[in-house]
This record gives C-alpha cells, structure tokens and sequence, in this order.
C-alpha cells in the first residue's frame, strides 16, 4: 500500500511541479475545460420536436390567449397563412379573429411542419359557432 500512496503522491507532485515551472500548461488545461463545457452546453442532443407545454383533448373546453398579447386568427386549413399570396386568398383562408379570453372545444389535433395545431369550434364572442385551425400556443387550459 505504501508504495501505491508514494506512486499517488508522486504523480500528484510531478503535475504541481510541471503547473509551477510552465503557467501556460495551467492556462492550457483551463481552456480546454471551457471547450469542452461549452461544447457539452451547446450541443443540445434534442429530437428537432417542438415541445408545447399546453396538453389539450379533443373534446376539452380551452380559452384562446395569444402569448403575444392580442387576438388569435382561425384559418380554414391548419398552417400558417402564406403572407406572399394575395389579399383574396387569405381571405379565404381566414375563419375568424378570435379575441384573448373566448371559449372553445377542441375538435382536432395535427402537426403541420414541426408546429402543433388544434382545430377549434368558438363557444362565445362574435365568432360564436365556428370552427377552424390556429397554433396550439394560442390555447390554454382554464
């Protein structure tokens, strides 16, 4: 056992030896530390999934509250509206502007892209009986 201590304590020794005589080997080790530390951070390892915190039913009564702070768009198919086609077509893809606090039941669930989207039928407000699509986040369980 001693001889495995002295072996302990002399690689100790040598390694505070080495780091007193050279600094930059200190400085060295340390950088590769931080290379290695934010390698580990910024690698991520995720599915490439969006993960939406709201867990809905079909069936269940939501609110709808844009996380932006302002009113919710139901579309007539689930995705976003395309800003480059002309004012008529989005015209006819849109359903209803849905103001922050309505009530709905879900109807549907889909996933167009990486993004979830719930088909809505509105219970209240002056979009009262109809039914279309809007991004998950736009909903929230109350």
């Amino acid at each position: 056992m001693s001889n495995e201590n002295n072996g302990e304590g002399s690689a100790k020794q040598s390694i505070l030896d080495t780091l007193k005589a050279n600094p930059k080997a200190l400085y060295a080790a340390g950088g590769a530390l931080v290379v290695i530390l934010l390698a580990l951070a910024m690698g991520g390892g995720g599915t490439g999934e969006v993960q939406v915190k709201t867990a809905v039913q079909v069936g269940q009564t939501v609110v709808v509250s844009n996380p932006n702070v302002g009113d919710s768009q139901l579309t007539a198919a689930p995705g976003l509206m395309n800003v480059a086609s002309g004012e008529e077509e989005n015209d006819e893809q849109k359903v209803c502007v849905v103001k922050s606090g309505t009530r709905a039941t879900v109807e549907e669930e889909t996933i167009v892209g990486a993004l979830p989207f719930v088909k809505l039928k509105i219970l209240d407000g002056p979009c009262e009986g109809k039914s279309g699509w809007t991004s998950k986040v736009n909903v929230s369980v109350n």
